[in-house]
């Protein structure tokens, strides 16, 4: 018999939503990772398909994430959340206003 935390994340997934939710948890988790300043910096963080991708309209934060995105999917993944962060990408500039 699985523990219910082995089986949730794939349960959640096929929930109409879920994948959207599990993409909340992640960014939410990325933004504990890096800190709550440079969190703020951030104007969009997105899960799509294994990618996180964070927008930001600071030119020095995307270079660190750059260079820090070994050590962040690391630490993200060790967390569990039950998707597999494959690849961080960061784009520079503003988040698109939602339609």
């Amino acid at each position: 018999m699985d523990k219910l935390g082995n089986i949730l994340p794939r349960v959640l997934r096929r929930q109409p939503g879920g994948a959207r939710l599990m993409g909340t948890q992640v960014a939410s988790a990325f933004r504990a990772v890096i800190g709550a300043e440079p969190a703020g910096l951030c104007d969009e963080i997105e899960l799509h398909s294994g990618t996180l991708v964070v927008t930001t309209s600071s030119p020095a934060l995307a270079h660190q994430l750059r260079l820090d995105s070994e050590a962040i999917l690391g630490r993200l993944n060790g967390l569990e959340l039950g998707r597999k962060v494959r690849a961080l990408r960061v784009r520079i500039g503003h988040s698109t206003p939602a339609q």
